[in-house]
């Protein structure tokens, strides 16, 4: 057999190769970009917590919780927080920042997989 034979199969492996895996939303998860200055959410012992929208870049609601909200957080600088709430509040009022909000399952985190 000659050698091209086995060369054939290597632009279709480097092209998987180039796909990121997990990073970013599926075409099947739901997407909205929300103008919004602050993100309140209840906590599990109930009490208000506020995280400003100025360094948010993203918000992923993941949806196997039946009990409660997990959120997850991604900052600008590539920070991420993993919340689990009663309920959350996006507030529009005051300085506002565009964020992508996305929904969708706890198999397709960003995290640990951060860029």
């Amino acid at each position: 057999m000659k050698a091209w034979h086995f060369a054939l199969p290597l632009p279709v492996v480097a092209a998987l190769a180039m796909v990121p895996q997990g990073q970013g939303p599926l075409p099947d998860d739901p997407v909205a970009i929300v103008s919004m200055s602050e993100l309140q959410y209840v906590n599990m012992q109930g009490a208000t917590v506020s995280v400003s929208a100025r360094n948010v870049v993203e918000i992923r609601l993941l949806e196997e919780c039946l009990d409660s909200i997990r959120l997850e957080l991604l900052y600008d600088n590539g920070d991420y927080s993993l919340l689990t709430a009663q309920g959350m509040h996006i507030l529009r009022s005051g300085g506002s920042r565009e964020v992508k909000l996305v929904r969708g399952k706890s198999a397709r985190m960003r995290f640990p997989r951060l860029p």
